[in-house]
């Protein structure tokens, strides 16, 4: 081989060894900038998960202490320096409890909420009376227990007691992860067979109602309004007004925003009451993770 090829294809070897080193570096820079990112985006979470807990506190010593606490459903804005937390209070009272509401409300919540038609939401509505009874026979239209479970391969099979989270909806036969995160944000714990109205979040009424925007004008009527314009949505078998009631527990949901634009949340239960094994003045029933969200109104209506 002549001199001016080796040449050439020594210059061939360098430019391609220069290329891969070139992507080598590339594809590095891009590795190191996204743990940056996501180094960035966990410290942000670090930091919203302390502010939103100083101001669930806050809230909580609130609802402790005034008289009506717990009797509506609220949204709060805190100012904590520099930081701004909206929280909505929703009482128990104004969600589902799956474990006492009525047929009718359990129906409805699946079907204006969660989207099936009319008869797939009685036969869910049975299975889930199911799968919290103590007895194995089916009831209601649809209804399935251990051998229906078993027949079908469900990998799950009723509990035939109470639940101990909402989760535990995933594992009843025909409910599916769609389903549930419909439903979920109007879920809650020792609620009645209906749904209090004034303790109920905007989107809940919304659906339930099929009037888009009715919630949020009902929270916002003055005191001397709200009964009278209740009484026409009491009188359905859905909601009940029950104003000299205030919950124990209620759902804290606080929302802060980054300084990187990412909007946080953080959801708690607090019971009003303290308990010989607590450290505060309130219980604190369960905690969910701290986690980016779109936002109250969103969330509330997903």
């Amino acid at each position: 081989m002549s001199r001016g090829r080796q040449r050439g294809a020594a210059l061939i070897l360098v430019l391609w060894l220069v290329a891969g080193l070139a992507l080598v570096v590339a594809a590095s820079a891009r590795s190191v900038s996204g743990h940056v990112r996501l180094a960035a985006v966990e410290l942000e979470r670090l930091r919203a998960e302390a502010v939103l807990d100083g101001a669930i506190a806050l809230m909580a010593q609130h609802l402790r202490r005034a008289p009506d606490g717990g009797a509506a459903y609220r949204v709060y804005r805190l100012t904590l320096g520099s930081d701004v937390v909206d929280i909505e209070v929703t009482p128990a009272k104004g969600l589902v409890d799956v474990a006492v509401a009525s047929d009718e409300v359990l129906q409805a919540l699946l079907r204006d909420v969660g989207g099936l038609s009319a008869g797939e939401a009685v036969v869910i509505a049975s299975r889930i009376r199911d799968w919290i009874d103590p007895d194995d026979q089916p009831s209601g239209i649809g209804g399935a227990e251990a051998a229906q479970y078993r027949a079908a391969g469900w990998p799950s099979l009723p509990r035939n007691a109470a639940m101990e989270d909402d989760a535990e909806l995933l594992g009843v036969m025909g409910v599916t992860s769609d389903l549930y995160e419909k439903i979920r944000p109007f879920l809650g714990v020792n609620g009645g067979q209906r749904i209090d109205i004034a303790a109920a979040p905007p989107g809940l009424i919304d659906r339930l109602t099929g009037k888009p925007g009715l919630g949020a004008r009902l929270h916002a009527l003055p005191a001397e309004r709200r009964e009278a314009e209740f009484a026409a949505y009491t009188a359905s078998p859905l909601f009940e007004h029950r104003p000299g009631v205030a919950d124990r527990a209620s759902r804290l949901r606080a929302q802060w925003m980054g300084s990187q634009g990412h909007r946080w949340q953080r959801q708690v239960w607090v019971d009003r009451a303290e308990r010989p094994d607590t450290l505060t003045p309130w219980t604190t029933l369960w905690v969910e993770p701290t986690r980016r969200t779109r936002g109250l109104e969103q969330d509330i209506n997903p």
